[in-house]
């Protein structure tokens, strides 16, 4: 079978305990080498994973010519630069989310993956899971008729210590590190952009990044409810309220164990699976068939110009136009 060959920027824990496994399962991925500023970790990386390359520096995984793809897991700050580094060098990226620190960035990284002529796509694992295949057939279906409201939360506790999540100067808070799951559920389930947002949210003085925030989304055809916080307990659920039903879907955006979903108070369940393997499985075949990723560059800029437009309302407190 084909394989994909694909190296990882950084050694983020993140990527110890969630994508490198995921990548080991995947029958499409082959994963060559890992790469850290720090030589020691890259080793060690290497070594746990028992890769073939270790790299002491991000430039010179990307100048490997036998790397076809790279996995991006960096603080959020630095996605920008090493999509469009990679890009240029001829890579396909998948990105973990958020995409970029910001809608002119994202779009960018779109402008320079189109000249590049490579494939590139945000990591939300979350959209790979049988659990919302199925409630999006059952919106399909007319089992919910119309939906007209869609209300989503992820939140959890974090310690106040430093923590790339903590700093201002690496785009960290709890929008773009948790509340960017909720935002994106609701573009996904109404298949369609909202056009006013308007969010108030808690900006903690000692770190200066958003603590929580709550926020009102109007579409065309309904509204939407988000919140997200690092001062709250564990919350991944969402619901989709339709004229006629609802879908509810307890553990939205991590179904660590076997998924359950409640369609008209119907219990539903699915088999284990791992939502990370499903993804990386998606983009390499992708890569290796020539065929366009499910989600593409331009619908990450969508999904940053949302968020753009939570953070302008946030310092405005007045609803702002997406």
């Amino acid at each position: 079978m084909d394989r994909v060959r694909w190296g990882v920027l950084g050694c983020a824990n993140f990527a110890r305990t969630r994508a490198i496994p995921a990548m080991l399962q995947a029958e499409s991925v082959e994963l060559v080498a890992v790469a850290s500023r720090n030589a020691e970790k890259a080793e060690a990386f290497r070594a746990e994973f028992h890769l073939p390359k270790a790299y002491a520096d991000y430039e010179s995984l990307l100048e490997d010519p036998e790397i076809e793809a790279i996995y991006n897991p960096l603080p959020n700050g630095l996605h920008a630069e090493w999509n469009i580094r990679a890009a240029e060098r001829g890579k396909h990226v998948l990105c973990e989310k958020p995409f970029t620190a910001t809608a002119e960035e994202a779009q960018a990284v779109a402008d320079a993956a189109a000249r590049a002529g490579v494939k590139m796509m945000e990591a939300f694992m979350w959209r790979f899971h049988p659990q919302h295949e199925r409630a999006l057939q059952a919106i399909e279906n007319g089992e919910i008729g119309t939906v007209r409201l869609v209300r989503g939360a992820f939140t959890f506790s974090i310690a106040r210590k430093y923590n790339v999540r903590l700093d201002p100067t690496l785009a960290g808070g709890s929008i773009m590190d948790v509340g960017c799951y909720p935002i994106s559920g609701t573009r996904f389930y109404y298949q369609d952009e909202p056009t006013l947002v308007y969010a108030r949210g808690t900006i903690d003085p000692e770190y200066g990044v958003d603590m929580s925030m709550a926020a009102v989304l109007q579409y065309p055809q309904g509204l939407a409810l988000v919140d997200c916080g690092f001062h709250l307990p564990f919350r991944a659920d969402l619901e989709i309220a339709g004229e006629k039903g609802t879908i509810y879907i307890p553990r939205s955006w991590l179904p660590d164990e076997e998924a359950t979903i409640l369609i008209n108070g119907k219990e539903e369940r699915f088999p284990k699976v791992n939502q990370y393997v499903l993804e990386f499985e998606h983009f390499s075949q992708c890569i290796l068939r020539q065929q366009t990723p499910r989600y593409t560059p331009e619908d990450a800029v969508r999904q940053m110009r949302v968020i753009d437009a939570v953070y302008r309302s946030l310092r405005s407190g007045q609803p702002e136009t997406v």
